[in-house]
């Protein structure tokens, strides 16, 4: 009886060890409904700046400008409808607006945020045009004048 009982202590061991295993695994090098932030400017000119953030089918933005005295804030929806894994976490994306009255309907690029520190992203629309990029100097001081206590991301 002492033999049976410690077999399946045994079996039931090697077994838990291998399913952690293959749990872990997938849990940690996948980078399915994995979020991230980043600081960016909208369309080159670096005069509005915005967070967003990429999750694994979409892409959600809030924009800062400053319009005379007042910073307005808008936000977007961006649904993910074609995702191409260049390499770990580096991703080449097409998605279309949900409610950008302004831009195309379509845009695409690339997300890398193989270094967590300091993602990379740059968007397009259709017309050629960059639409998102990483925030650049001129944003990060219209950042720092005018939206200071609000975090962005990376």
């Amino acid at each position: 009886m002492k033999t049976k009982s410690t077999q399946n202590i045994i079996s039931l061991l090697i077994f838990s060890i291998f399913v952690t295993h293959a749990w872990s695994a997938s849990l940690f090098d996948s980078d399915s409904n994995y979020d991230i932030f980043l600081a960016v400017s909208i369309n080159e000119s670096d005069n509005i700046v915005g967070k967003l953030e990429y999750s694994d089918g979409a892409l959600q933005l809030v924009t800062f400008s400053l319009v005379g005295d007042e910073i307005l804030t808008e936000p977007y929806l961006f649904e993910i409808v074609e995702k191409t894994i260049v390499s770990k976490n580096v991703y080449r994306i097409k998605c279309h607006s949900i409610n950008d009255k302004y831009g195309s309907p379509e845009i695409t690029g690339t997300i890398d945020f193989s270094n967590e520190l300091k993602p990379k992203i740059h968007l397009v629309n259709t017309y050629g045009n960059t639409y998102v990029s990483n925030i650049l100097e001129k944003g990060k001081e219209m950042r720092m004048k005018y939206i200071p206590n609000i975090w962005l991301g990376q």
